[in-house]
């Protein structure tokens, strides 16, 4: 009985009161001084009379029951059947009772996870408030400063300067959180389509290397192998993780130097690009590292604090690279004498790529639109205006009149699309978010009504949905606020000049400036 005790596990014990070496009352008695078998309920079988000091030794020992022999067998079976049921009620009450504690526990770290997250949330919306603010307060701060009457012109257009680089640096903001949404929504779209990797470049180089100028550091770049000067990816996409990763150099580096490395592996049709940014910066801790890659988040508060930043750009350019058919990493991290970053892409190449070396790049000169070419590229052309924001309307009015268009303006998508149905013009642009009416019925409604001109949708919205829905609306073409000029009047030209164009088709071609 012992050795069979100590190996397995009962939910009742039935012993004889007189057995030989051992008896029923010592073996209860060794039971209850046991651990393992201390809680295991004891019904002795005996043939003797139950008499009082019988009886009160007998339950001294553990008994919770006595059975006499002979044995009744239905009293054996309805004994026996009742502990049965009490051990799988206490095995059910044991099961619930871990069930219970795990969710316990799991309550308790979701409420710590939900306080952390709830203190991340304040935390990143604080450091949003200030982000948006810095460049918002510059815009304020020197369009005021442009009102002065003694100022002379060198004044304004330094002034017009600071303006235009911290309202791109405050659209670059609003992209970034719209683009790690739409990573975490799943839905992140990228295109392929043909383009000058070398032109690319060389706009990018100017613009870093002045970056770096500021900072009394030197940025330099180099083509280890021969690179294709045209290949076919996402040229948006590839620009934001080279803005975001030779940026985040020239930012954490005070002293030294920030190298921008490009080679190419590959054949006559396809290949991979490898881009490889080499820093003299303040480096990466070990325990920094981990963190690197986490949405809305840097280093540390003190990085943020000194360097500034969203901590969205490693992210969402790992996730552009992953989407381009590479891959981002950390190939090196020396601690205080800097870091390598390194993000290939998957590139096809055209029928027309040739292979250039770096010299490429120095002797490349892109032809500059200057505000006069743009007159009469839309004359003759006689085009509604509906937006509903005055300022708005006088702005893009200014781009399309300077451009040779005639314009006329209404206000909401009411009176746009009676002005549509009443007058023959040759192309609608109409805002989404309107009183009354907004975009999207305003087109529906005049599409219903076999409304043939093309209605090109002008919006805020710049997430993928919206794109999706201007084209079940029926509209034409989609552009997003803030209007671009070169894109807006090179849309509208090449709307007019070939009706009718597809949505997807149209969509390409605005995402292009206009070449003159």
């Amino acid at each position: 009985a012992l050795e069979l005790l100590m190996k397995h596990c009962f939910c009742l014990a039935i012993l004889d009161v007189k057995m030989p070496g051992m008896s029923g009352f010592e073996l209860a008695e060794f039971m209850r001084g046991t651990k393992k078998t201390k809680n295991i309920p004891i019904m002795f079988v005996t043939a003797t009379a139950i008499e009082q000091n019988f009886s009160f030794k007998g339950y001294e020992s553990g008994a919770v029951d006595f059975l006499l022999k002979p044995l009744d067998n239905h009293a054996v079976r309805s004994k026996v059947n009742i502990f049965i049921e009490l051990d799988r009620q206490k095995n059910e009450l044991g099961t619930q009772l871990e069930t219970i504690t795990n969710l316990m526990t799991a309550l308790e770290i979701s409420k710590l996870e939900a306080e952390k997250a709830n203190a991340s949330k304040s935390e990143f919306l604080a450091h949003m408030s200030h982000e948006i603010r810095t460049p918002i307060g510059a815009i304020l701060g020197f369009s005021e400063l442009m009102k002065g009457e003694e100022n002379s012109p060198e004044n304004n257009r330094e002034y017009m300067e600071i303006i235009e680089r911290n309202s791109h640096q405050l659209l670059r903001l609003v992209d970034d959180i719209l683009d790690v949404s739409k990573v975490e929504a799943g839905k992140l779209n990228v295109e392929s389509i043909g383009f000058s990797l070398i032109e690319m470049l060389a706009e990018l180089v100017p613009v870093m290397s002045l970056r770096a100028e500021n900072k009394n550091i030197e940025f330099k770049y180099s083509a280890t192998t021969l690179i294709p000067d045209f290949i076919s990816s996402d040229p948006h996409r590839l620009r934001q993780i080279l803005n975001n990763i030779v940026g985040n150099a020239i930012k954490f580096t005070d002293k030294g130097v920030v190298e921008l490395k490009i080679s190419f592996q590959g054949n006559a049709s396809i290949g991979t690009l490898t881009f490889t940014v080499v820093d003299s910066g303040v480096g990466i801790s070990e325990h920094q590292i981990p963190r690197l890659f986490l949405p809305f988040s840097q280093a540390d508060k003190s990085t943020t604090r000194k360097f500034g930043g969203t901590g969205l750009g490693l992210v969402l350019s790992r996730n552009l690279a992953t989407a381009l058919g590479g891959r981002l990493r950390l190939l090196k991290n020396s601690g205080a004498a800097g870091c390598t970053f390194e993000f290939d892409i998957h590139a096809a190449l055209l029928p027309s790529t040739k292979l250039v070396g770096e010299d490429a790049i120095v002797s490349y000169r892109r032809p500059h639109t200057r505000p006069d070419e743009l007159r009469g590229a839309l004359s003759g052309l006689d085009i509604l205006l509906v937006e509903d924001s005055p300022d708005n309307q006088v702005l893009i009015g200014l781009y399309l009149t300077r451009a040779g268009a005639k314009v006329t303006y209404a206000s909401d998508g009411e009176e746009g699309s009676n002005a549509a149905l009443s007058g023959k013009f040759d192309i609608v642009l109409m805002d989404i978010q309107m009183p009354r009416l907004d975009g999207h019925q305003a087109a529906r409604k005049l599409r219903a009504l076999n409304y043939h001109t093309p209605i090109v949708a002008l919006t805020a919205h710049a997430m993928m949905d919206e794109q999706v829905r201007c084209e079940q609306s029926g509209f034409t073409a989609f552009l997003t606020k803030p209007i671009e000029r070169n894109a807006l009047i090179g849309a509208i030209a090449r709307i007019a000049d070939k009706v009718p164009q597809t949505f997807e088709h149209v969509s390409k071609v605005v995402a292009k400036s206009l070449r003159i």
